[in-house]
């Protein structure tokens, strides 16, 4: 039997093993080491091997926290044939579990895609698929291969696949594409180089779509994709193993199509995750918009807010359909009251098109339709943009009709046998049930009527192991029995008879148990049958439902949140009057609303102290731009937006010392992403550039960066603490500041943006709050009063965004007369002068 077990384990060499042993799933050796300390269970050993197990009837509930763990899974089942009872079963691996191939309910979080991905490297571009074999959904998309693989890094936060596949030579060979993966928060399949090839690419898309698949997906047949679309493919089919019906067409995403967000945008803008939490939505751009009521219709919303549009035609499209359930309240209640009621339809579609459909499925099915009938009955007007959508609605109402006639809606579980078709559906099937449910009732009729035909009153009915059924008369009245009677024993007091007709209706009770399962199973297959076949029409529905669930959605979002309808331009100003953050007015009583405006100028430097509200202010204006490239209404009194290519966010400080990367290299490494990819059109938001470093070297770094960002043109809110910075020739820029209230020793933040600079970044206050004690707070005063009242660095400089003519000598004097030297210690003094000194030392 372990030689058994090890020759299956060899071809699954990366999966926990559950072979089967009776009523248990053992687990043997690294196996069962791994697991027991995972799941808490109990370590035995037999032999030398190490063992533990879980009872059969109990696994789904183990698989389910494995899959959590990402770990795969090869379910092992025994096979006894009746003939060799006593030699060793026959075994086989007759499912595989991977986190991202499971359809199972069980295993499944409803409300967030389940995609697996693909991705190859060839001539300096990225060829990336991914798919959710739950939805049918398949993807492919081409990415610029750059130094430090930025954009494969936002690609893989925007799709958060359970698993990635990755030819072995290319994790191991690309020091930054393995560090990207390796920080994913699933599980990464190497797989040899082979399996990536163009040639079985075409193989794969032929067998799994249709001869002409290249053609009607507009695939070159030297596409690098194809490579990245076969190993998915093959990937599937083997963990699956099965066919994959569910996948229909190749949708590829293209750039040009959607606003960019770059992976730090959507981390620091809080989309899907906070910054303390991966594994929450509380406190996200999504939980805060989200009001979708099917899983379809969450998952759907998703993807947009990831995928903002770019196209005006389409972005206004949307708003007019949000718009049109924004102004008709009561049509909008009565559509998202049936929304309620439809199920999750997609998955429904997967599960008929793999024929693994259950009775649950099917009358939540029935009830989708009907209720998508009960939308669609009113109002017509309302849904043109259903349209589009290719759906034979009546066969779909038709197969409704007879799931609600035929399925038992109290049968759960289709093992529940005898309970999943309803009485009155099928006269065969009640004949039958009748026969197994009532046998006695039958047989005591045709007693009755047979000891009234023959006036024999003391007939009476039997049955016994030797003879069966059988009619016991007393020996007054034997003279009665017809000769049509059989005898079959002889009493002391009279005899005992059986009849064809008694003989036929026992055979019939007989067999109704198994014939009433038979003919349950063949009405049920039917229905599993006609599922199959509509599994098109299936899915249609349930993306149309998502998209009436996303659009009602928004709709009942700006209603419930006073949000307003942007205006959407080609391009021109960015201006937003009563600017809100939609998820920090949910955590607020009093959210005070602020204004922007890119005019006379894209280039704005705000200033302020911490805690003023900056970080919100920035992070507002970029989430109101997402909005509406969405079609979404927008947190404002009013929003002008144009048309924005990329949205880049580079806000607050981080490390990753595992990496070793400092706050500061990420700092720089994010502030390069963004200087290399932005372009005139892009949205740009930078938050205290410069401050991981010294004062000197952060400041210079901050004003190139500025002096560059200012130079391209795009649309810039750059916040910062250098005051220092706004002491120049700013005419050209716009300066704001988050405004304070002082009174005496304390200070109020107003949380409002105005015009013009901060005077101090009010750390000590801040400190103050924080709760630092009161002697390191007087220190802190006492420092500054002696070294730093009357600082005034870059005083009487040149223009900040003219470049300096005058050279190295003219930039040596105006340090040297910036410098104060009345209230400068001797030492402070001695090293300004050895730090000018090394400056014209390194110059010459």
């Amino acid at each position: 039997m372990m030689r058994q077990y090890m020759e299956i384990k060899k071809e699954h060499q990366d999966k926990v093993l559950f072979f089967r042993l009776g009523d248990f799933y053992e687990m043997f050796s690294d196996d069962a080491l791994r697991v027991s300390k995972l799941l808490n269970l109990t370590l035995t050993h037999r032999g030398k091997e190490a063992m533990c197990g879980i009872p059969y009837h109990a696994a789904k509930n183990y698989i389910k926290r494995l899959l959590d763990y990402g770990i795969k899974i090869a379910l092992c089942e025994q096979f006894v044939d009746v003939d060799q009872k006593n030699k060793l079963a026959h075994r086989k691996v007759t499912e595989i579990y991977t986190p991202a191939t499971v359809i199972d309910d069980e295993y499944l979080d409803t409300f967030s895609s389940s995609y697996i991905l693909s991705l190859n490297i060839e001539k300096k571009r990225i060829y990336v698929s991914y798919s959710d074999i739950t939805t049918g959904e398949f993807f492919i998309q081409t990415l610029d291969a750059t130094e430090n693989m930025e954009n494969l890094s936002s690609t893989l936060i925007a799709i958060s696949p359970k698993e990635i596949l990755i030819p072995d030579d290319l994790y191991y060979g690309i020091k930054s594409l393995k560090r990207i993966l390796d920080c994913q928060n699933c599980v990464i399949t190497k797989l040899p180089k082979w399996s990536f090839s163009k040639k079985n690419g075409k193989k794969e898309i032929v067998d799994q779509f249709s001869p002409n698949a290249l053609r009607l997906f507009n695939i070159d047949e030297n596409d690098g994709i194809l490579t990245a679309i076969g190993a998915l493919l093959a990937y599937l089919k083997d963990m699956v193993k099965s066919a994959l019906p569910q996948l229909r067409a190749i949708e590829r995403i293209e750039e040009e199509k959607y606003l960019y967000l770059n992976d730090t945008a959507i981390r620091n803008l809080e989309l899907l995750n906070t910054l303390l939490s991966s594994s929450s939505t509380d406190g996200t751009l999504f939980s805060a918009i989200n009001r979708t009521l099917t899983p379809c219709g969450s998952r759907r919303l998703k993807f947009i807010l990831l995928h903002p549009l770019r196209d005006k035609t389409k972005i206004e499209r949307r708003l007019d359909y949000v718009d049109k359930f924004y102004r008709n309240r009561d049509e909008l209640d009565r559509v998202r009251g049936y929304l309620k009621r439809i199920s999750d339809v997609e998955r429904i579609a997967t599960k008929a098109g793999m024929e693994r459909i259950n009775p649950r499925d099917l009358i939540s099915l029935s009830d989708s339709i009907s209720s998508l009938i009960a939308i669609l009955s009113d109002h017509e007007d309302y849904f043109d943009f259903l349209s589009s959508v290719d759906i034979n609605l009546s066969e779909l109402v038709e197969f409704a009709l007879s799931i609600e006639k035929a399925i038992n809606r109290e049968c759960t579980n289709i093992n529940h046998e005898g309970t999943i078709i309803k009485s009155g559906y099928s006269e065969e099937l009640d004949s039958i049930r009748e026969l197994k449910n009532n046998g006695n009732a039958i047989l005591d009729r045709y007693a009755e009527s047979i000891k009234e035909q023959y006036n024999i009153p003391t007939i009476k009915l039997g049955e016994n192991r030797v003879i069966g059924r059988y009619f016991e008369i007393s020996k007054t009245h034997i003279s009665k029995v017809p000769s049509s009677f059989i005898r079959r024993q002889t009493l002391v007091n009279g005899e005992r008879y059986t009849t064809d007709e008694l003989d036929r209706i026992s055979e019939e009770i007989a067999q109704s148990v198994d014939k009433a399962t038979l003919k349950e199973r063949e009405i049920y297959k039917s229905f599993i049958k006609r599922a199959y076949n509509l599994k098109d029409d299936i899915d249609s529905l349930g993306k149309l439902i998502s998209k009436l669930d996303v659009i009602t959605s928004l709709a009942f979002l700006a209603l419930e949140k006073n949000y307003t309808r942007p205006n959407i331009i080609e391009e021109g100003e960015l201006e937003v009057e009563g600017g809100r953050h939609p998820v920090v007015e949910c955590f607020t009583e009093s959210f005070i609303p602020n204004s922007f405006s890119s005019s006379p100028s894209h280039f704005v430097l705000l200033t302020g102290p911490n805690m003023a509200g900056k970080s919100t202010y920035l992070r507002q204006i970029a989430i109101i731009a997402i909005l509406s490239h969405m079609g979404s209404f927008v947190p404002a009194k009013s929003a002008t937006i144009p048309l924005i290519d990329k949205i880049f966010c580079r806000v607050g400080a981080s490390d990753n010392l595992s990496k070793g990367e400092s706050t500061f290299l990420i700092e720089m490494s994010e502030s390069a992403q963004i200087l290399r990819s932005a372009t005139d059109k892009s949205l740009i938001i930078m938050d205290e550039i410069g401050r991981g470093t010294s004062t000197q070297d952060g400041m210079s770094i901050a004003y190139a960066i500025m002096n560059y960002l200012i130079k391209l043109n795009a649309i810039t809110l750059f916040a910062t603490h250098y005051h220092e910075l706004t002491l120049l020739d700013t005419s050209s820029i716009q300066l704001l500041h988050m405004a304070v209230k002082e009174e005496k020793s304390s200070i109020t933040f107003l949380r409002k943006v105005a015009n013009g600079a901060a005077t101090s970044s009010y750390g000590i206050h801040v400190a103050k709050l924080a709760g630092l004690p009161k002697d390191v707070l007087k220190s802190a005063i006492k420092f500054q009063k002696e070294h730093f009242d009357d600082y005034s660095s870059f005083s009487g400089q040149g223009s900040l965004f003219a470049p300096q003519d005058d050279g190295e000598e003219k930039y040596i004097t105006n340090r040297i007369s910036s410098f104060n030297l009345e209230s400068a210690t001797p030492i402070e003094a001695f090293l300004f002068l050895s730090e000018i000194k090394k400056e014209i030392e390194s110059e010459e």
